[in-house]
């Protein structure tokens, strides 16, 4: 059985001068976030946090975690544009969450190269589908092409049985 996914013809409405963006992902995923996080700032967008500067934290100790923790929430909550790139941690589903609760002001975009994580019971979570969360299955470079072209046009993601 197949499901499409339409995506926006656009994700920059408007004046997208400006534009504040975060990028969540886990820390196997840190060289891709780098690379979406160049290509949406030569456009003009601006990061809300980058840390990727700083990587891992968990072994730095509670208060560093605590300073980190309190910057990527307000992070998620400040951007406009929430893409999580998928596989990720923890820490990526707590940004998802924080994402999706405050929505009103932002387009939360997951992406997944295979799909997988939305089509297996074992790999999925409750919050990918989420009214505000738009999912995306296709390769890293075409979402990179289509971030770059500012745009996305519809992409189909094939379940099958």
């Amino acid at each position: 059985m197949s499901s499409i996914i339409r995506m926006p013809a656009r994700i920059f409405e408007g004046n997208v001068t400006n534009m504040r963006f975060y990028i969540a992902t886990g820390l196997e995923n840190v060289e891709r976030a780098k690379e979406l996080s160049a290509v949406l700032s030569r456009n003009g967008h601006e990061l809300t946090y980058d840390w990727t500067a700083h990587g891992d934290v968990r072994s730095m100790g509670k208060d560093k975690m605590a300073e980190v923790a309190f910057s990527e929430v307000r992070a998620v909550r400040d951007a406009e544009l929430v893409v999580a790139l998928l596989p990720g941690g923890f820490g990526t589903h707590t940004e998802i969450g924080v994402a999706i609760a405050s929505r009103s002001n932002k387009r939360i975009l997951i992406w997944s190269e295979t799909g997988e994580a939305f089509r297996d019971p074992k790999q999925s979570c409750t919050f990918y589908f989420h009214p505000a969360v738009e999912r995306i299955v296709c390769s890293f470079e075409e979402l990179i092409e289509k971030l770059d072209a500012d745009r996305i046009e519809s992409m189909l993601d094939k379940e099958q049985n």
